[in-house]
């Protein structure tokens, strides 16, 4: 089934939410950001997927780049980038048009057909704050400025219309030119190779070439002429503004100047060019058809839309895929770059249906035919086998611990064996030699999910491994009285002297792993009034990037497929996997640094002291924000926002406007609006280095993991592999980002102290007392209340 897909843009407060609840009819205002209705149109019938998007989310976003949608929320997947857009503004609030301009062009720089929608139209002109006729000059690039209101409920479902017919006229436009552009460059090609010299390629240049396809698809949307004599449905190119088309399509060649937008009328009474809108009916003219009957919808049937396969009414196939199935896919050649994530979701996720043993011998059984086609040209057989070796030398290197076992070592021994006779293969052969004897070990990947038996040598290797283990654990414990001063640099490695200030570099995963050890907090020094005069004479950007270094070292010491055992093994089965500890680790870090932000602002008595250290707080959160380091931001946020700061509304009064101004930007970003949305749309468009909210992706798992089956079929015995996408456009995000290390951390040992070592109450309870001490309640507040409903549980 076809689908349209528009997104639905707009500040906090303009009424995204109302306008999905009228344009698609439901009985109350959707509670998820995207909302899914099946219309039949002309015949054919589409999926209509309505996506609010916070507008604020484009603010920070590099207007240079192309916009990078979500790929899913909550564990459900996303519709690709819309069709079009709505951007909604209130009339009544001028905050919510002062980050359009961001919005207008990345909209632009993407093709995507645009209509600007004044919203609560119905208020008195007197207290409307926002000059519709100045933004309507202000945006000529959208194809209609358009205006609705509550007491006209007809409005949003006509302008919905008007955001399909545009759609459809483009992708129509699109077709027709398609056959014209392909045969004009191939006589452009044709003519280049004729009189240009070889160097130029059969292709001119430009500086504007990259994008002339963009700009003239486009420029298709941005209006039509009205019905000319030759024929009813006659197109003609304007060189008018679009903005200029639409108001003459409304009023006739006696139409008034643009900046007269009109003041009253339900919008079906506005005309966008090319597009006629018929008052009271639920059906529209399109400017190519003839029989306005014909665009009637039909069997009206709304839902929260995440998945959409019941809907189809093609002819039903076979749910899910084969093993084998998805062997031959691994081993195509990688033609996109989903080709390229299939790899690493695959060889992230294969345990949670197969054992190595049966993927290794799978790998080689495809191994064996290609070497025994004798039909096959040689150079084609030598690339043939070469992307199957690829395939295990990348699953070798990742996931070294899925050959521990002696049925699957056997098996690679005996791969490395043949290859290393062949010449072409040699070099391979010696890099998974030596990956193999220095890499595989027994551990928790060796023991999750599908697993290979147990044999007499596993269980004799396993002891040995285990001793070893149990030798370099010991000798990496750190004991309680001597943490604080394995932590100095006298005793580091890494730091040379007693410089505050050291560079780390680390080389394996493993070494993140030690160095993450060694930063659990320490309560060891008193918080008192020194503490703070210490911290506020430390530059909150010093701070900041220390909170960001922890962070860092704790966000890499995760392996991916630990993600994954964290929200799929029992809590029985949690505690004998021994990595598990790295997620906990930072999870609990996660709330250490909550309660630190809080412990901080209430160490001073009086409100006047404790302003300048939430202030600073708020100033570092902003850091944060330039750092990209998500995780450490949420948990400021949550420490500055916990019931225990946030109630102290004198201490708040004391802080800059300017400064709270921002941080409430800062609040939106990271808010749970729309599941999220805000954050989401700012990860995707995030560039590296980057740390991401870890509970979220953390939830989105537990979505994923829990919401399908990994089974379907007559006889569950075919792969649910739509799930495990989902689950790895969860993971691969997060697995990017922990392959671009921040290029200037350096070690502060002041306010590594301050954050780590610090003697304070953790106790919610203890922590909202201490705040009604230094801010007593004025009346109606309980004085034991659960605080801290931010806290994410390790379960």
């Amino acid at each position: 089934m076809a689908s349209i897909n528009i997104a639905v843009i707009g500040a906090y407060g303009a009424g995204k939410s109302s306008f999905v609840q009228r344009a698609f009819r439901l009985q109350r205002p959707p509670e998820l950001n995207i909302s899914t209705l099946r219309m039949e149109i002309d015949g054919t019938r589409y999926l209509v997927t309505l996506i609010e998007i916070d507008l604020d989310g484009f603010k920070d976003l590099d207007p240079g780049q192309s916009i990078q949608w979500p790929k899913q929320i909550d564990g459900h997947m996303l519709p690709p980038m819309p069709d079009g857009a709505l951007i909604l503004y209130d009339v009544t609030n001028t905050d919510s048009i002062h980050d359009v301009s961001p919005a207008m062009t990345f909209l632009a720089n993407a093709s995507i057909p645009t209509i600007l929608v004044a919203t609560k139209c119905d208020t008195p002109a007197s207290i409307r704050q926002v000059d519709m006729n100045a933004v309507a000059h202000s945006y000529t690039s959208c194809i209609a400025h358009l205006r609705i209101s509550s007491n006209i409920p007809g409005g949003a479902r006509e302008t919905l219309w008007t955001m399909i017919d545009a759609i459809l006229a483009s992708r129509r436009a699109e077709a027709q030119e398609r056959p014209q552009r392909s045969a004009s460059r191939r006589r452009a090609a044709s003519a280049a190779n004729l009189d240009a010299p070889p160097e130029a390629n059969g292709r001119p240049m430009s500086q504007h070439s990259k994008h002339s396809r963009a700009s003239s698809d486009f420029s298709l949307l941005k209006g039509f002429a009205p019905p000319s004599g030759d024929g009813p449905h006659h197109r003609s190119q304007l060189s008018r503004s679009p903005r200029m088309e639409y108001l003459h399509a409304q009023y006739g060649a006696s139409s008034p100047q643009p900046s007269d937008i009109p003041e009253d009328g339900p919008p079906h009474t506005l005309r966008t060019p090319g597009i006629r809108l018929e008052k009271g009916s639920g059906s529209f003219l399109d400017v190519e058809e003839s029989d306005p009957e014909s665009h009637r919808l039909s069997d009206d049937v709304a839902m929260m839309a995440r998945n959409q396969d019941y809907l189809e009414d093609e002819a039903p196939k076979l749910a899910g895929v084969t093993f084998d199935e998805l062997i031959d896919r691994i081993i195509a050649p990688k033609m996109t770059r989903a080709d390229t994530s299939f790899a690493d979701i695959f060889l992230c996720l294969y345990r949670k249906f197969a054992t190595p043993c049966e993927l290794m011998s799978a790998l080689l059984s495809r191994l064996d035919r290609l070497r025994d086609d004798t039909d096959m040209p040689s150079l084609l057989s030598i690339e043939s086998q070469m992307r199957v070796i690829e395939v295990v030398a990348k699953w070798l290197s990742l996931y070294p611990g899925d050959f521990a076992r002696r049925a699957t070592r056997r098996r690679l021994e005996g791969l490395i064996s043949h290859l290393a006779t062949n010449e072409v293969f040699s070099a391979a052969a010696r890099q998974m030699k030596g990956n193999l004897e220095q890499k595989v070990v027994d551990d928790d990947d060796t023991w999750w999910a599908k697993a290979d038996p147990v044999d007499e040598d596993d269980e004799e290797a396993g002891r040995d491994v285990g001793r070893r283990l149990a030798e370099s654990v010991t000798s990496l414990q750190i004991d309680e009285s001597d943490t604080y001063d394995r932590r100095r640099p006298s005793h580091s490695s890494d730091l040379s002297g007693a410089d505050p200030t050291a560079k780390f570099t680390y080389h394996s995963i493993e070494d993140y792993e030690r160095e993450a050890a060694a930063l659990v907090p320490s309560p060891l020094l008193p918080m008192n009034k020194i503490r703070y005069h210490t911290f506020m004479d430390i530059d909150p950007d010093i701070v900041a990037d220390e909170i960001t270094r922890i962070d860092w070292i704790m966000f890499s010491s995760i392996r991916i497929r630990d993600m994954v055992r964290h929200v799929s093994l029992p809590a029985d089965q949690k505690e004998k996997c021994r990595s598990l500890k790295n997620v906990n680790r930072m999870v609990s870090h996660f709330n250490h640094i909550a309660q630190w932000v809080s412990n901080m602002i209430l160490v001073r008595d009086k409100a006047k002291h404790r302003a300048p250290c939430l202030e600073r707080f708020m100033v570092i959160a902003q850091r944060l924000r330039t750092l990209n380091n998500y995780n450490g931001l949420a948990a400021v946020l949550a420490g500055i926002n916990g019931t225990a700061i946030h109630r102290l509304a004198q201490t708040r009064n004391l802080v800059s406007q300017d400064v709270q101004k921002r941080f409430a930007r800062l609040v939106l970003l990271m808010g749970t609006q729309k599941s999220h949305f805000a954050y989401r749309l700012a990860w995707e468009n995030t560039p590296l280095p980057r740390i991401p909210f870890i509970p979220l992706h953390r939830r989105d798992l537990v979505s994923a993991e829990e919401g399908s089956r990994t089974f379907v079929g007559p006889n569950n015995d075919r792969i649910n592999w739509k799930k495990y996408e989902v689950l790895g456009e969860v993971l691969l995000p997060v697995l990017r980002s922990q392959g671009q290390p921040y290029p200037n951390l350096t070690k502060h040992e002041p306010s590594r102290e301050l954050i780590l070592d610090m003697n304070m109450p953790t106790d919610e309870e203890d922590i909202y007392q201490r705040s009604i001490q230094v801010e007593p309640s004025t009346g109606g507040e309980s004085t034991t209340r659960k605080k801290f409903a931010w806290l994410v549980s390790k379960s």
